[in-house]
């Protein structure tokens, strides 16, 4: 039974590949050159990221077929051009980028995210993001300036570059209009919950008609008070981790005539409640990140922009029935199956990683499949049906709706 959403092929290896078209190449001048023995998960990507250097010098330098798209642990690359003074050495663990001096300022990039520029600069996302003020960890955008952890410099907290777009500027930090709501995980207690979220332990047990002193459980969905917006989350919701969340009440479970499962149509609600009660981009904005993503990757971005039209009408708050989420409505397995490739856990409810995972998905699809059309058909019903089967008439006109958006939009 096809899923209706970017599905994984069962005959490709999960093995982390890099981009192939991430960033020009710069120049490298009178800089030293260092060796870093690969681990398992790494990419050439996360290499270069670490070191502070372009892909493709360390594609260059290894000789490395494909882009740098097969490495395997226990190999040792050459990175060139790595700065000694920053790069991992004698003063960082192997591995590792040394960190920045407090107070240092980055100004972000097009690709760019929070996890990106922790790696980059020895830090963790919830630093960066408190030092810069940022109450959702998702939404940056290029030609901001933030200030690394550490130099107690608010001065370019949410700073905003002129230009930039203000559809893509992450929260100010104002209350919400309304409360959210947030899902109890396991080691959650109402005292922590309401210290994460900057309200008081009685008025996050008042919103919900508990006592103070009341147990609560993994999965439960707790609302917030007024003015209190619900706290990100790592990773989308699947019927692993959605616990109790609507148990016994009627969801939405069918979708184009299938009937999915009580899990994975609890989790799709949960997923769509938790996207509906955070800030997402706009459609506009939306177009463009599917635009840069697939540039840096080195996917026709037209292709991966009548993919996502026809998936969601570039909307970051969809989520079917069979819990195909964002923007390219992919399922929580598949998000699996696209952080193996990138060599880091992807959170399908953060839009830049939503995109990420559908374009390193359609990439590996266009390299495994005979025809494009078949990696088109199987992004729909799953290349491994598509090999087995051939294209449902459904997919078929599925392909031709993708074909006709390439040139229309």
């Amino acid at each position: 039974m096809p899923l209706f959403a970017a599905l994984p092929p069962t005959d490709l290896p999960t093995v982390a590949y890099v981009p192939t078209a991430l960033h020009t190449a710069e120049l490298v001048t009178e800089r030293s050159a260092e060796r870093h023995t690969v681990r398992s998960g790494d990419t050439v990507y996360g290499i270069a990221a670490r070191y502070g250097v372009s892909p493709t010098l360390i594609v260059h330098a290894n000789n490395l077929s494909e882009g740098g798209r097969w490495i395997l642990p226990g190999t040792t690359l050459v990175v060139p051009g790595a700065d000694s003074a920053t790069s991992p050495g004698t003063t960082a663990k192997a591995g590792t980028r040394a960190k920045e001096p407090a107070g240092t300022r980055v100004t972000v990039r097009q690709g760019d995210t929070l996890s990106h520029l922790a790696a980059r600069h020895g830090t963790t996302v919830s630093a960066l993001a408190s030092a810069n003020g940022l109450r959702d960890t998702r939404l940056i955008y290029p030609g901001q300036v933030l200030v690394l952890p550490g130099s107690g410099d608010g001065a370019a907290r949410g700073k905003a570059t002129p230009g930039s777009s203000p559809a893509a500027r992450p929260a100010t930090g104002a209350p919400a209009a309304t409360g959210g709501t947030v899902t109890v995980r396991s080691g959650d207690t109402l005292t922590g919950i309401a210290d994460r979220n900057g309200i008081s332990v009685a008025a996050l047990a008042k919103t919900n008609r508990l006592s103070t002193a009341d147990f609560i459980h993994p999965g439960q969905k707790l609302r917030l008070p007024g003015g209190a917006t619900p706290e990100p989350r790592d990773r989308a919701y699947d019927p692993s981790t959605v616990g109790d969340y609507k148990a016994g009440e009627k969801v939405e479970d069918t979708f184009l005539h299938y009937r999915y499962s009580d899990g994975v149509a609890r989790s799709a609600a949960a997923n769509r409640d938790y996207l509906a009660a955070v800030d997402v981009p706009s459609r506009e904005a939306m177009k463009q990140l599917i635009v840069e993503t697939s540039k840096r990757h080195g996917v026709d971005h037209t292709l991966m922009l009548a993919l996502s039209y026809q998936e969601s009408g570039w909307n970051m708050r969809a989520v079917s029935p069979a819990n195909a989420i964002g923007a390219m409505q992919v399922i929580p397995t598949s998000g699996d199956w696209a952080s193996a490739l990138v060599g880091r856990q992807l959170n399908l409810l953060d839009p830049a990683d939503n995109v990420e995972a559908g374009v390193v998905i359609m990439r590996a699809l266009l390299h495994a499949a005979d025809k494009d059309d078949h990696a088109i058909g199987g992004y729909y019903q799953g290349l491994a049906s598509v090999r087995e089967h051939g294209l449902f008439a459904d997919t078929k006109q599925y392909v031709r709706n993708i074909r006709h958006l390439m040139g229309t939009l």
